[in-house]
């Protein structure tokens, strides 16, 4: 089961390699025009104050 969280809740760095990552992907794969894809960012490692489970995947919507 997965969970979809904001960009911005993942911090400046941890938030810059996905969108880093994701659009160097795009790029190798010669994709032009803009799409929405769904990055995996990992589990939460530390029980947070949305009491989310720990280890549940979360995702990340992006435009790239």
């Amino acid at each position: 089961m997965t969970i979809t969280v904001s960009l911005n809740s993942l911090g400046l760095l941890k938030a810059l390699d996905v969108v880093m990552t994701a659009r160097s992907d795009a790029l190798h794969r010669r994709e032009t025009e803009p799409r929405l894809v769904s990055v995996n960012v990992g589990a939460s490692t530390a029980p947070t104050l949305s009491a989310r489970p720990t280890g549940q995947d979360r995702i990340v919507d992006l435009m790239v």
